[in-house]
């Protein structure tokens, strides 16, 4: 441990709070046992331990009877005032967001038909979202027949922006509601989670600058890994919902 002139604890809460933030310590990874920790930087248990404390008040890791210390999951907010798609919301938080782009074919869905104004079928993309290979949100997209979009254009970049380069539409207005589910077992399955736990589900049609809909979003969030916060003033509400610290 290098030398400082601060106490010991405070130092290795330094060492390991840094670790944790830049990621080489991931969500949901065990620490080592407090002894070889202890050992690692030369100090007592009790000081280990102080450190440890410390890391628990932030929020960073969580303590888990007869288990060990594991890192806690971290904040990713995403607006609901924004506009922005989710990928770009995170690239503009510096986060690097994984996409796995896990069905795209014909579907007969009647809200997302009457939402966009199809009769009949409609386009679906189910896309896996994730975060230092935790699984965020399980998104679907209901894409309208008259947006052309060749199955490769779908991964990897922003929808709204492959949209808006095929088509010429970019997203002017969006309605969306969040409501509390619980997870079904194919759902819970990809996720990662346990059928039947609970999970916020934000339903969002995008229109575009001559108001008509051509986007009809679900977005899972797994319960224990979101929450949701607003923020008022006299003439705007923004919301933003992500993992809790």
């Amino acid at each position: 441990m290098p030398s400082t002139s601060v106490p010991k604890y405070q130092a290795i809460h330094s060492v390991l709070r840094q670790q944790i933030l830049d990621g080489d310590l991931v969500a949901g990874s065990q620490l080592p046992p407090q002894q070889q920790l202890a050992d690692r930087f030369g100090v007592t248990l009790m000081t280990l331990r102080q450190a440890i404390a410390q890391l628990e008040s932030e929020d960073l890791v969580r303590a888990e009877r007869g288990r060990g210390t594991f890192v806690s999951d971290r904040p990713v907010d995403l607006s609901i005032g924004n506009l922005s798609s989710f990928s770009s919301q995170m690239r503009a938080a510096g986060i690097k967001l994984t996409t796995r782009v896990l069905d795209d074919r014909m579907v007969v869905h009647d809200a997302a038909a009457l939402a966009l104004g199809e009769p009949g079928s409609v386009r679906c993309l189910t896309r896996l979202r994730l975060i230092r290979k935790i699984p965020i949100a399980l998104q679907r997209s209901y894409l309208a027949e008259s947006v052309p979009l060749a199955k490769g254009r779908l991964k990897g970049a922003s929808l709204y922006d492959a949209i808006e380069s095929a088509v010429g539409w970019s997203v002017s207005r969006a309605l969306e509601t969040i409501s509390a589910v619980g997870l079904d077992d194919a759902d819970a399955a990809v996720l990662d989670a346990t059928s039947g736990a609970p999970a916020l589900l934000s339903v969002r049609t995008s229109l575009n600058q001559f108001d008509q809909p051509f986007l009809y979003d679900e977005a899972l969030l797994v319960g224990g890994r979101s929450a949701i916060a607003a923020d008022r003033t006299a003439d705007r509400l923004s919301i933003s919902y992500g993992q809790p610290g």
